[in-house]
């Protein structure tokens, strides 16, 4: 898990949301409803990552408990964070480093960085005061929760999610819910607000569906999760491939001319992402998970401007 130094160092940040839809809580954020003033509408506790400057002093000195002053033009954010938890994306290529041309693996793998992004995403929802919820594509769920100490929580969450999966292997064949029907699930309850999707988007049936239902629902965005060796694969002469999903098997031999149409159908699939996610009002952001998490979040994304 990330260190404690870490995610101190994101608590000044927050998620820049394309979209202002309208929260259930009176909050932190500039509300785009009209009609509306700056006028004091009424109280809240205070809640440990709340602004102290928001507490009602005099309300303190009365009850001797710290109370929020909340006004009628702002409204609190529901961030909703999906995990994609897909054998693909538990794929570790240290299992496979005996390969011919196998370079030597970073540790850590596509599915902890992907887990390292939720903690440091969700960490960062939670100490600017939004709501957050965190659902993996196995159904397991987190929140909706409020205020920075619900962190250690979260860390709670995913470390359990970690041991939980920690058993199946690759060559275990392990149920996996069909991304589209996931994401078409979530989105007929999930309450308005930003959606963050993390995954490697590695389906057979597609993402088109699921991205759309999404998309008519919630701000969509997308974190296009891929490794080192899936961007530039390494491996090379004749092998016996075994798709991780199905556990189904193909001999290839892989040369230059192997790899030509590799690349040519891999930027084919990511710009069809992208296409799908834009079409649907959303954005979409490659992420290289070979990357260190501090590069990925105090200099990708906020580059990108998902972070401001």
């Amino acid at each position: 898990m990330l260190s404690e130094s870490f995610l101190k160092s994101l608590s000044g940040l927050r998620l820049w949301s394309q979209k202002r839809r309208p929260g259930t809580y009176t909050g932190e954020r500039r509300s785009t409803r009209k009609g509306r003033s700056v006028e004091f509408a009424d109280y809240r506790n205070y809640t440990a990552g709340d602004d102290p400057r928001r507490v009602d002093w005099n309300v303190y000195a009365r009850l001797e408990k710290p109370y929020i002053k909340l006004y009628e033009d702002e409204e609190d954010l529901t961030v909703h964070l999906l995990l994609d938890a897909s054998a693909s994306m538990r794929w570790n290529p240290d299992d496979d480093a005996d390969l011919p041309g196998a370079r030597e693996q970073k540790p850590g793998g596509k599915w902890q960085r992907a887990v390292d992004l939720t903690l440091a995403l969700g960490h960062i929802v939670l100490s600017s005061g939004d709501r957050l919820v965190v659902e993996t594509s196995n159904r397991a769920h987190f929140g909706p929760k409020r205020g920075e100490a619900a962190t250690s929580q979260l860390i709670t969450f995913l470390d359990a999610q970690q041991s939980r999966l920690s058993y199946a292997t690759s060559d275990s064949i392990v149920h996996r819910v069909q991304l589209n029907s996931w994401l078409r699930s979530y989105a007929l309850s999930a309450r308005s607000g930003m959606c963050i999707v993390i995954s490697d988007f590695m389906d057979e049936e597609g993402f088109a569906e699921g991205l759309g239902a999404i998309g008519a629902k919630l701000d969509l965005n997308v974190l296009h999760t891929l490794s080192d060796e899936e961007l530039d694969p390494q491996f090379a002469g004749d092998l016996r491939l075994v798709d991780i999903e199905n556990n189904r098997k193909q001999d290839v031999s892989l040369d230059e001319a192997s790899f030509r149409r590799y690349r040519q159908r891999l930027e084919a699939f990511t710009t069809d992402l992208e296409t799908t996610t834009r079409r649907r009002g959303g954005r979409s952001m490659l992420i290289n998970t070979g990357k260190p998490i501090e590069q990925l979040m105090l200099k990708d994304l906020r580059t990108a401007g998902w972070l401001v």
